[in-house]
Formats: C-alpha cells, structure tokens, sequence
C-alpha cells in the first residue's frame, strides 16, 4: 500500500483498516483471491483489531493494579476459593443482575488480585471498570461532599 492511500486512510481515522490491509499483503495465501474473498478475510480482521483495541483502552482506563492478571493463571486452590464461582462470576452477571460484589479476607489472601481478575474479564467483555481501593473511594465522597457543602 503506498503512502498516500496510508495518509488518506489515516485523515478519515481508518488506520487501523491500512494496518489489516499491510498484513494481509504480507500472506501469500490472499494474492490469488478475489476481491469479495479479500473482502471476506479483511472485515473480520478489521473487527478483530477494533476490538482488540477496544479491550485495551478499557484495561488501561481501569486503572487496574494488576492489569496482566488473568483468571487462566488464578490460583484458586492456593486462595481456597472455588474456580466454578469465580469462572460464574467472570461471566459478570452479578453486573447485569445490578448486584453488588464485595470481596473480603484477611491480608495477603489475594482480594486484590481477584479484584483485577474479574476487572480484566469485564474489560473483555467491553464493560467500562474503575479500581479504586476502599480509603480512596472514601476520599472521593467526601471532597465531593465538601465541593457540595461550599456550593451551598
């Protein structure tokens, strides 16, 4: 692909359309298609890449303290906690349910961690997530009530 196209692609925020393209010029498998088969191998691609993208500005924007953790690598057995309960909770139906989570235990048990777990698994599923710790969320009410107190 040359640059002007690249330059083009890249004004109408289609950039990501231009990376799908150069990487499928590189497979030798795709030269003899036609151009509905190309088609047919670009947009799920194209998909692929936006939600890949899409996934990683959630993680990022969660803000989360582990954002590598992942519930593949979770030790359930090691945090006595049943893996059928934590792969029914990753499903993040307590979320469409609008129920709430609370996750205790005592120091070094792993809350955090499992926090991360289940934040990571709601950014996959494309659900906007904040890691806050308690103190801190805390902290949030009350400038907020201050600000509020002044504004009266």
């Amino acid at each position: 692909m040359n640059t002007e196209i690249k330059k083009q692609l890249s004004v109408l925020e289609l950039s990501d359309l231009a990376a799908v393209i150069e990487a499928q010029e590189k497979e030798v498998s795709l030269v003899d298609l036609t151009y509905n088969e190309r088609l047919e191998h670009l947009l799920p691609a194209l998909i692929t890449e936006r939600q890949n993208r899409l996934i990683a500005r959630l993680t990022k924007n969660a803000d989360l303290k582990y954002p590598n953790a992942s519930l593949e690598t979770l030790d359930c057995d090691a945090r006595d906690i049943s893996r059928k309960k934590i792969t029914n909770l990753a499903t993040m139906g307590f979320v469409e349910a609008a129920t709430n989570l609370i996750i205790t235990g005592p120091t070094g048990a792993g809350k955090t961690y499992l926090a991360c777990v289940l934040g990571v698994e709601a950014c996959k599923q494309t659900l906007r997530t904040c890691y806050i710790r308690m103190p801190d969320m805390l902290g949030h009410f009350q400038t907020h009530k201050d600000n509020l107190r002044e504004q009266v």
